[in-house]
């Protein structure tokens, strides 16, 4: 490594990159000395707004010149693999954006490439750190709700098309792996399961496409439970409108905290008073950039420059998408269909 300030690489010039990790490593006083974009028109106009000399369409070439300590991978999800595992034979560390990667299988591979170079693999699993999932897991750990008994995760908006409009790769499943499920829901199944401190044990899915040229789905609900008991709701959406909606809710013994979409907003707190009543708290956080972007490359910085094992593990990162995949094979599995209002059922869970 760099006897000094670190350097960085980053493997694909889109919104990710562009609002999360050139600005998170900026943040973490990393320069950034090389940057790829198979879109010659981008990379320039990217590499120019970051001042990153260094440009290239060719990743490999990247790199084999080398000259960095760390990279990000910010391209679509089938291409993770392949990048991160050449990545991490070169000796560099490796952070990684969601979806780790399409099959466990190519999870396992980078797994054990970040074992035998002796680096750091980091997945991307950014909604941790935003400020409000912070606190709101400093609360859990507390006990002030008590045992938890159910949660409730919403993350739906307008669709990738309007984060970024160039990058119509979300709607080709070959390279998106699927579809709003592994985007949007992924990154909440996560944040339940770090939230909580417990595995999701079961998961039930249904899922439709409304409105996205895919064949995949842009719009999904889940049902699931937990090892610690609690039972858990997801919905995740291509195909909301008007709003986004990025919130929480999560009921304990003693009482229920809610998250709301807006971070400048305040959480509530509600709580069983003695006397019988209700009492209301609210929370504020100190807001994260963007939805933990900048924490999350901060996190991987801090764990490069220490030594420290990887804040999010590739095995952790693989147990997510393990679980997202039952889900999908769960979509057509069990379900009972009504033939009419009557409440007579048609049980179609052998079609």
């Amino acid at each position: 490594m760099n006897a000094g300030r670190l350097r960085a690489a980053v493997i694909g010039g889109g919104r990710i990159a562009e609002l999360g990790h050139l600005p998170g490593y900026a943040a973490a006083g990393v320069e950034v000395v090389a940057l790829y974009d198979r879109t010659p028109a981008r990379l320039d106009a990217m590499a120019g707004q970051f001042g990153i000399s260094r440009r290239t369409t060719d990743w490999r070439v990247l790199l084999d010149d080398g000259g960095f300590d760390v990279v990000s991978i910010c391209t679509p999800p089938a291409l993770h693999k392949e990048m991160a595992v050449e990545a991490l034979q070169h000796g560099v560390h490796v952070l990684v954006e969601k979806p780790m990667a399409v099959t466990p299988d190519e999870c396992q591979a980078m797994i054990d490439a970040a074992d035998a170079s002796g680096t750091i693999l980091m997945i991307a699993h950014n909604q941790r750190f935003r400020g409000q999932h912070q606190v709101a897991k400093t609360m859990l750990e507390s006990g002030r709700l008590g045992r938890i008994r159910s949660v409730h995760a919403e993350f739906a908006h307008g669709g990738p098309e309007q984060w970024s409009p160039q990058q119509t790769w979300y709607f080709d499943k070959a390279l998106a792996g699927h579809g709003v499920l592994l985007d949007l829901g992924y990154h909440k199944l996560d944040l339940l399961c770090w939230l909580l401190g417990q595995t999701i044990t079961s998961i039930q899915a249904v899922t439709a496409t409304f409105e996205k040229p895919t064949s995949a789905e842009d719009s999904a609900a889940a049902l699931m439970t937990f090892s610690g008991g609690a039972l858990g709701t997801l919905q995740a959406s291509w195909a909301h409108h008007p709003d986004v909606s990025d919130s929480l809710t999560i009921h304990g013994e003693k009482g229920t905290l809610f998250v709301p979409s807006d971070p400048a907003q305040p959480m509530r707190v509600l709580e069983q008073a003695g006397t019988g009543g209700v009492t209301e708290s609210l929370i504020r956080s100190e807001p994260s950039g963007g939805p933990g972007w900048l924490g999350a490359v901060g996190a991987f910085v801090f764990a490069v420059e220490h030594s420290l094992p990887s804040p999010v593990p590739g095995s952790q990162g693989k147990a997510i998408l393990e679980v997202v995949l039952s889900a999908y094979a769960s979509v057509h599995q069990n379900i009972v269909r009504f033939s009419s209002f009557s409440g007579v059922a048609k049980d179609t869970s052998n079609e």
